[in-house]
C-alpha cells in the first residue's frame, strides 16, 4: 500500500516485557506510525497495486523495526469496536435501491465473519509466512515462527459509546503521528479488553461528516509505538473502518466496495454490506503480515513497491464470495507467493 514517508522520533529502547495488561492512562504520549490507506479505486495515490507488483513475491524485511516489533502475528486475533452513540442506539441505512437495513445488520454480518473465518481457506494464505528465517527471502522453507490459522479469532467487541469527533475521516487522512483519536481508542480498547500484542484492534465509526476535496480511502491499518507506565513498548495493531456506505464525493455510495461482488442485496446483508468484509479483511490480512513499523520502515512481507498482500490483489476481478459457517461473505483474494512461484498467480482465494 502506498506509504507516507513521514519520519517519527525515536521510540524508547526498552525491553519488549509483555503480558500484562496497561490502563490507558499508563499509557502516553501515544505515538503511531504512518499509516497505510487502501484507497477507493482511482483515489488517492493509487488504490490498485502496479503490473510490475504483480510479478514480484513477496520479501521478508527482518521483522526487527524497534522495540517490541513481532514481524507477523503468529496467533492472529481481532477485537472488533463499535465507536459512537448510534451503535449503541442503532440507526438504519439505504441501500442503491432503498431498501432500509439497520446498523443491527452489518453488526451481526461483519462479528459472523471474523467469528468464522479462523480455520478457513481464505485466512489460511497467511500461514505460508514466518517471521524467523533471513532478510530477502521469499520463501518460509527453513524459517520458524509461522503465521497459525486458529479457528475463533474474534476475541471481542465492544460497542464505545463515547462520542466520536465529527471530523474523523479528516483526521485520519492528516496523519497524526501523536494522540491520533482513532489510536487513543484503540488503546482504550486495549485496556478495555486486555493487552493483546499479537491482535488486531478494529475500531469502526458510524455515518458522519465528509471533508469536501478529500481522496475517499476505505480504510486503513497502523500501529502504536508508546511505552507503558514501566517503560516497556506498548505496541498494538490497529485498524481504521470509516463508514464505507456514504455517498462519496465523485464516486457514489459504492466507492468503498459495497455490491462490488453481489448486485443484488439478501436479508443477511450480501451486496449492502460487501465493502466491509472486503475492507475489514484487507486490512487484518496486512495487520498480521506486515504489522510493524517505525519511523516509516515496515519490517515485515512486502513487495519491492511496497504493497503487502492485501494490496497486490485489491479490487481484483476475481474478489469473490467465500463460504464461511453458514453464510457467503464477499473477500478479495490475498497475495500467495507459493501460488505465484507455482503458477504465475498469486492472487488466490484459499490454500
Amino acid at each position: 500500500m502506498i506509504r507516507t514517508l513521514l519520519a517519527l522520533g525515536a521510540v524508547c529502547a526498552a525491553a519488549a516485557v509483555f503480558g500484562v495488561p496497561a490502563a490507558s492512562s499508563d499509557v502516553g504520549p501515544i505515538q503511531t506510525q504512518p499509516k497505510h490507506f487502501f484507497w477507493a479505486p482511482g483515489q488517492g495515490l493509487g488504490a490498485q497495486a502496479s503490473a510490475s507488483s504483480l510479478t514480484n513475491d513477496l520479501v521478508w524485511h527482518g521483522g526487527n523495526a524497534g522495540p517490541g516489533a513481532i514481524g507477523v502475528e503468529t496467533k492472529p486475533a481481532v477485537y472488533l469496536v463499535w465507536w459512537g452513540p448510534q451503535w449503541a442506539s442503532g440507526f438504519q441505512t439505504a441501500d442503491t435501491n432503498g431498501t432500509l437495513y439497520s446498523s443491527k445488520t452489518l453488526q451481526n454480518y461483519l462479528q459472523s465473519f471474523f467469528a468464522n473465518v479462523g480455520g478457513s481457506s481464505w485466512a489460511n494464505i497467511q500461514t505460508q509466512y514466518c517471521n524467523e528465517l533471513l532478510p530477502g527471502s521469499t520463501s518460509c522453507v527453513g524459517g520458524a515462527g509461522f503465521v497459525t490459522n486458529p479457528t475463533r479469532q474474534l476475541k471481542g467487541v465492544w460497542v464505545d459509546p463515547s462520542p466520536v469527533p465529527n471530523d474523523i475521516i479528516a483526521l485520519g487522512l492528516a496523519e497524526n503521528l501523536v494522540d491520533d483519536p482513532i489510536a487513543q481508542e484503540a488503546i482504550k480498547a486495549s485496556a478495555h479488553f486486555g493487552y493483546d500484542p499479537t491482535a488486531t484492534y478494529i475500531i469502526l465509526t458510524p455515518p458522519t461528516t465528509i471533508a469536501t476535496g478529500q481522496p475517499v480511502y476505505c480504510g486503513y491499518h497502523s500501529q502504536t509505538s508508546s511505552v507503558d507506565g514501566l517503560g516497556n513498548p506498548y505496541r498494538i495493531q490497529y485498524a481504521f473502518i470509516p463508514w464505507l456506505n456514504e455517498n462519496w464525493p465523485g464516486i457514489g455510495p459504492t466507492g468503498c466496495g459495497m455490491h462490488f461482488v453481489n448486485a443484488t442485496s439478501d436479508a443477511f446483508g450480501n451486496g449492502i454490506f460487501d465493502g466491509y468484509s472486503i475492507v475489514t479483511g484487507h486490512e487484518y490480512a496486512e495487520a498480521v503480515t506486515d504489522p510493524d513499523n517505525i519511523a516509516s520502515w515496515q519490517d515485515g512481507w512486502l513487495d519491492a513497491q511496497g504493497n503487502e498482500n492485501g494490496d497486490k490483489c485489491a479490487w481484483a476481478a476475481n474478489t469473490s464470495n467465500i463460504t464461511l459457517g453458514s453464510h457467503q461473505y464477499a473477500v478479495q483474494p490475498l497475495w500467495s507467493n507459493q501460488a505465484f512461484d507455482a503458477t504465475g498467480n498469486g492472487c488466490v482465494l484459499g490454500r
